[in-house]
């Protein structure tokens, strides 16, 4: 695989995103590439190289800047947007592409899953149609790698490593010319009618783009990535590396905080979580043998699809997560933890939101008088308002439960030699949950709450007067509530059953 990629121009869209950034990050440390075009824009008055500096400057590249000082130089921008037609990208940049481009990874999506359809079918189906139309043009094309979702069939229990065209009910040609036709507003108002059974328009859009794949990309060297639940690093090139609330990795650090303190969920249903470090490495893996089997087959096939899940013998299941997130948040607590971190498991939406109003909303106005008083800005009924949206969209994938054939995904990683296993390590089955439950805990305070090590004593303190305030409250309340259970039933036992019979009477 490095001899493959040496020398190579590779063009990446979503680079700047979390899965971009350690691909990005593992072909400069791992092979001696000749280019990353880099498809990006500018963002809040900052431009596209700018931005580029700012990405190469974190902890994740740290590796790569002690290995190879310079591997920054071979970055290079090319200005675009892909919400814009042919990607936004200029005559010059098109032109430098279809030139010299050998290897295609494309990962810009966006992940909302409550994102409007209109928004969620120009950036997710739109962009793959001009990507596809310009990659027709390249001379020099070799592999090509569309990241979809594991989700992208999510309305069906089991899912092969095939296209599902008629799953979607429409095509995507059919649908961008719905949705210019009609533009955004009425687009959105065809939402429930065009999604159907889909659970969002992410995944209802991440199937559509498979669909216009398999229609309109029979000439080219393509192949479907289908990664489940993207969370922290695994091993590379740190342990537990995050730079986003997205997903499972919000819910994971609002419980660390000790905000999220009620979790709806299937207990024993597997989490479909993936390491991004894994998903890095199997999409290299991908556009390799894709490569591969371009100048080796004789007859063109359909694109290949990589289902990337879990393996059934080696699972996690959400309990077993929310457990460990409780208990590692305990043992290395955040120093601006919001209360003792625990969580009540609940499988009944009546039930949730009985514990909710008691464990999230009250406590959320109550702390919000407080600020109000002190004369400080109210934001925690806002927060558990938006903690509650996004805890809303995951509910479908906590509670319900698929099985995926990974035949593909198997073979290519036998098929690749033992060097090539050890430097780009993607095997599901050797994961270690219980040692990733660490990785996960340590990556939320270090990357999204910021904190060194050196904060650790302060926190476990603050964390020690939580949990006596937390112990307290709780036995005040069960004190409380036994001595109120007592008073009543000693008031009906005296009423209905002892005054009969001329018992001793109970006096409370």
């Amino acid at each position: 695989m490095q001899n493959f990629y040496e020398n190579k121009s590779v063009f990446i869209t979503g680079g700047s995103g979390f899965l971009g950034r350690v691909i990005i990050e593992q072909i400069l440390r791992k092979a001696d590439v000749k280019c990353i075009y880099m498809l990006i824009r500018s963002k809040r008055g900052i431009s596209s190289t700018d931005r580029i500096k700012k990405i190469f400057s974190g902890p994740l590249f740290e590796k790569v800047r002690q290995l190879k000082p310079h591997a920054h130089t071979l970055i290079a921008p090319i200005h675009g947007d892909c919400t814009q037609p042919n990607l936004g990208i200029s005559t010059e940049d098109r032109n430098t592409l279809t030139a010299n481009v050998d290897v295609i990874i494309h990962c810009a999506a966006t992940i909302r899953f409550n994102e409007p359809l209109y928004n969620a079918l120009v950036v997710n189906v739109g962009a793959i149609k001009h990507l596809l139309e310009i990659a027709k043009l390249m001379s020099h094309l070799m592999t090509f790698v569309h990241v979809s979702t594991a989700f992208s069939n999510c309305n069906l229990p089991h899912i092969e490593e095939k296209f599902y065209p008629e799953n979607v009910g429409i095509s995507a040609h059919k649908t961008l010319a719905l949705a210019e036709q009609l533009g955004p507003e009425l687009t959105n108002n065809l939402s429930a009618h065009l999604l159907r059974d889909f659970p969002n328009t992410y995944t209802f859009t991440k199937a559509l783009a498979e669909e216009l794949i398999l229609n309109e990309a029979a000439a080219l060297p393509i192949c479907v990535f289908r990664p489940a639940i993207i969370t922290s690093t695994y091993a590379e090139p740190i342990p537990g590396w995050v730079d986003n609330y997205a997903g499972a990795m919000g819910s994971l650090m609002a419980v660390a905080q000790g905000m999220l303190r009620v979790l709806y969920l299937q207990s024993n249903n597997p989490a479909l979580l993936v390491p991004v470090d894994f998903c890095a490495n199997a999409i290299l893996a991908c556009g390799y043998t894709t490569a591969q089997q371009e100048s080796t087959e004789k007859e063109k096939s359909e694109p290949k699809i990589y289902n990337f899940v879990p393996d059934e013998k080696n699972i996690i299941t959400w309990g077993a997560l929310a457990d460990s997130a409780v208990h590692y948040a305990r043992k290395y607590p955040i120093s601006n933890t919001f209360w003792y971190p625990f969580a009540v498991k609940i499988n009944s939406l009546e039930l949730e939101y009985i514990f909710s109003l008691f464990l999230h909303t009250i406590p959320a106005y109550l702390n919000d008088m407080l600020l109000a008083l002190r004369g400080e800005k109210k934001i925690m009924v806002r927060m558990y308002q938006k903690l509650q949206q996004n805890g809303e969209v995951l509910n479908f994938f906590k509670m319900n439960k698929w099985t995926h054939n990974t035949t593909n995904t198997k073979a290519l990683w036998k098929s690749l030699t033992p060097e090539d296993q050890l430097n780009f390590n993607f095997n599901m089955p050797d994961i270690v949950w219980k040692e990733y439950y660490k990785t996960l805990a340590l990556g939320i305070r270090r990357y999204l709450a910021m904190e060194n090590d050196d904060t650790m004593p302060k926190a476990i303190k603050r964390t020690k007067i939580f949990q006596w305030a937390h112990q307290s409250i709780l036995v005040f309340i069960i004190t409380g509530l036994s001595l109120f259970l007592f008073m009543v039933t000693a008031y009906c036992l005296e009423n209905r059953y002892f005054k009969p019979y001329n018992l001793i009477s109970l006096k409370v």
